[in-house]
């Protein structure tokens, strides 16, 4: 196995699920869809007591396996709970996530794992301090484009103001270890990826010390690709060739008020990586908060795009039952947590 995962981070709606697809296409990388182990356990994990108790830990990896169990995206390979905890190091969440993603490694057959949880983006000192080795690649996609995709996903925020804070927040980590630690960081344009896909693929396979495989390229023929796209909207065409011209959708999908209440927000990050803006907006008008009221406004819209997006996926989504078996799962595991005293029983 080779001790150096690799880690996709950035902001959802940015080519994730293209980047981990064409990855987990490689002959020695796989890559399986994410169940967001940290983004849903790290808020509870102190609710475990002292996991250097063997009782205690084990309850978090029954809990943990159960997220994996009620994903989205089901696992071909299924970790047990004796895999993962003889394999935990240290005995904390993270720990439990590698061994998670060990055990699934070991049964894919192939000698190195990644993991496209974007959201891993918010726990990159701790992964480094377990891992130095690990390497992430900083996936980066135009703001307007992942805010006009975002309001179409049951996954993202849906107004563009959210979307844009939230790409200012995820960006701003991800130049942090860009510019501290270059030798752990690649990173990547999506505009870059479609635009030269096999250049892209080549220059992350060298940071990666892999050898490129031409079949990365056919990534949308793979099982893999198939299973994503015909199980959510939000995940259509995975299976099929990279699309050139995915890119500027801002300029139809978004009102010119939108286009300059994202620029507004990531104006001053966007000339970091190369996207111009389109608004003839200020430089005195970036960073933009808004007022109490305009705050409200679009609260009360993200709301009303929430409820749509959940209406759509109810009707076109096959995994929409499961989507909700997860969030059965989490608010009845949050509830044990919290008024049941999951771990009080355990000193």
């Amino acid at each position: 196995m080779n001790p150096a995962p690799i880690f996709i981070i950035g902001t959802e709606r940015s080519g994730s699920n293209l980047l981990r697809l064409i990855l987990n296409t490689h002959s020695a990388i796989t890559v399986p869809h994410p169940p967001h182990i940290m983004k849903f356990f790290a808020p509870l994990e102190g609710n475990y007591g002292d996991l250097s108790l063997p009782e205690n830990l084990k309850i978090l990896v029954d809990d943990v396996l159960g997220l994996v169990n009620a994903h989205i995206y089901p696992w071909e390979h299924q970790p047990s709970a004796a895999e993962v905890i003889g394999n935990i190091c240290p005995p904390d969440l993270l720990g439990v996530f590698f061994g998670i993603y060990n055990a699934y490694l070991r049964q894919s057959g192939k000698q190195r794992w990644g993991c496209k949880s974007t959201f891993m983006i918010h726990h990159i000192a701790r992964i480094l301090a377990a891992c130095p080795q690990a390497k992430f690649l900083f996936l980066v996609r135009d703001p307007r484009d992942v805010a006009a995709s975002s309001r179409k996903s049951i996954f993202s925020p849906f107004h563009p103001y959210f979307t844009a804070s939230l790409w200012r927040q995820q960006q701003l980590a991800g130049l942090r270890l860009y510019d501290k630690a270059p030798n752990s960081c690649q990173l990547i344009r999506y505009e870059d990826l479609i635009e030269r896909p096999e250049t892209t693929i080549r220059m992350i396979c060298d940071f990666l010390g892999e050898k490129y495989e031409a079949a990365m390229l056919e990534f949308h023929r793979t099982g893999s690709a198939q299973k994503s796209e015909s199980l959510c909207e939000s995940w259509g065409n995975t299976a099929s060739p990279i699309l050139a011209n995915n890119q500027k959708k801002f300029m139809t999908e978004l009102s010119p008020a939108e286009i300059r209440l994202v620029e507004a927000v990531t104006g001053d990050l966007m000339s970091r990586f190369g996207y111009p803006l389109a608004s003839g907006i200020k430089t005195r008008e970036l960073a933009y908060k808004p007022s109490a009221i305009a705050r409200w406004q679009y609260k009360l819209l993200n709301m009303l795009w929430a409820l749509r997006a959940e209406i759509r996926s109810m009707r076109h989504d096959k995994n929409y039952r499961q989507f909700w078996r997860r969030r059965i799962f989490l608010i009845r595991l949050r509830l044990r947590l919290r008024f049941m005293g999951g771990f009080l029983r355990l000193s």
